[in-house]
């Protein structure tokens, strides 16, 4: 959840205000020191440069309830109920210009891990013991730099989500989760505010879900697509006064980032695309210890993954798809063939984008492909159903080499196509 609100911030700074005003939202954002040497609350882990500008961000959800307002603690709870802080969401972000790719890698908050200086423990509660240790705790794991850390709390995420008008996202079914406050009760497409956003990013008690922490985040993955598809789209119009509230007391950065790195990010995420950003998962599988539920890591896939990422290697398959969890939208490259549909295609298309897929521009069907279907390469059934769940699942699902070069999944849209519920 929190790389989409910062590239919307960073994309509003960087489209639509002056240098003055991005100095005026800078002001409010609350810094902490880094470097060797440092002491208090600062990270001397930091790497405090970036090689050959190939950057690695590390991006923290707090899930802190300190500064709730009365309303917000009815909500979220108050710090008697939820006592310190962990990190609700992790993400490692590594921009590689070299490589011409932007790769998002979510970490499961459940992960047991070490913690050093503290044992072993799921990895979110290295955060209770502060940002350093948190740091170190994601570079042990990884092998990976920390060049930036990037820190945001419910209310500014929430306040982020508004302040770029909502983000429109499209789901395959209901999604209910009382305790989350998720509440989209049928097939289709909703504009999510601030706090629908956030109960779309932590919901962790769906219906259907088998291991909670996975399918959160496949939906993560799928909300970042839609925010980075709303925040590219021309047209938009941000309001200072509603991106000061977001930022203000509510993001925290390392003293070595600021609003006009963020703004070069973006517009390198602007210029690869969709296709250029590309989403990853630890591997990891669910484990009982002591009565306590953890993931734990699959090796040697989650090696073999951190030594491409780092390495500058093409990722394969790893980390696309966790244990008993369909494969996330955001993971999926879709091609729309019109076979004569009545602009039935275009509506196709549109649905699938606001879902989080990456879908490419429409087109002519070859003379072959007459009848609505769904084609997938290779051995990817997986994401032909996923694909199908979104669409019509009675739509024929069947792997074809031909027209799926390039793609993940081809759908062919023709004269027999009933549509899409709620598109």
């Amino acid at each position: 959840m929190l790389l989409a609100g910062i590239l919307a911030l960073a994309l509003a700074g960087g489209s639509a205000f002056s240098i003055a005003t991005i100095r005026h939202v800078e002001s409010s954002v609350i810094k902490i020191r880094t470097g060797p040497g440092c002491t208090g609350n600062c990270i001397p882990e930091i790497d405090q440069k970036c090689v050959q500008n190939i950057c690695d961000f590390l991006i923290l959800g707090s899930d802190t309830r300190a500064g709730l307002s009365k309303g917000q603690q009815s909500q979220f709870g108050n710090t008697k109920d939820v006592s310190g802080q962990r990190a609700d969401t992790i993400i490692l972000v590594r921009v590689d210009p070299v490589h011409n790719r932007t790769i998002v890698l979510s970490i499961p908050r459940d992960l047991l891990v070490s913690i050093p200086g503290h044992g072993t423990g799921k990895i979110n509660t290295a955060f209770n013991y502060g940002p350093n240790t948190m740091v170190k705790a994601v570079k042990t794991l990884t092998g990976l730099p920390v060049n930036h850390y990037i820190e945001i709390n419910f209310v500014g995420f929430q306040n982020l989500v508004n302040a770029i008008g909502g983000v429109p996202i499209c789901v395959q079914g209901p999604l209910k989760d009382t305790l989350a406050n998720l509440n989209l009760p049928h097939k289709g497409c909703y504009d999510l505010t601030g706090s629908q956003a956030l109960a779309f990013v932590r919901a962790r008690h769906v219906t259907g879900d088998v291991i909670p922490d996975f399918a959160r985040i496949s939906r993560q993955q799928q909300f970042i697509r839609a925010v980075i598809d709303k925040v590219q789209s021309l047209g938009q119009i941000f309001h200072l006064p509603a991106l000061i509230d977001a930022v203000q007391h509510n993001l925290t950065l390392d003293e070595g980032l600021n609003l006009y790195s963020l703004q070069d990010l973006t517009k390198k995420l602007a210029g690869l695309g969709q296709a250029g950003v590309q989403f990853r998962a630890v591997p990891a599988t669910p484990v009982v210890i002591g009565g306590i539920d953890y993931v734990q890591l699959v090796q040697p896939d989650a090696s073999e993954l951190f030594e491409r990422i780092r390495d500058g290697k093409r990722l394969g398959s790893f980390g696309v798809e966790l244990p008993l969890t369909p494969v996330s939208p955001a993971n999926i490259t879709v091609r729309v063939f019109d076979a004569n549909s009545g602009e039935k295609a275009q509506t196709v298309a549109a649905f699938l984008q606001k879902a989080g897929f990456v879908v490419l521009q429409v087109e002519t069907a070859p003379p072959a492909l007459t009848t609505s279907a769904i084609l997938y390469r290779g051995s990817e059934l997986d994401q032909g159903r996923v694909v199908a769940s979104y669409t019509n699942t009675n739509l024929q699902v069947k792997p074809n080499a031909k027209y799926t070069s390039g793609v993940d999944v081809t759908i062919v849209s023709g004269a027999d196509f009933r549509g899409i519920q709620g598109a």
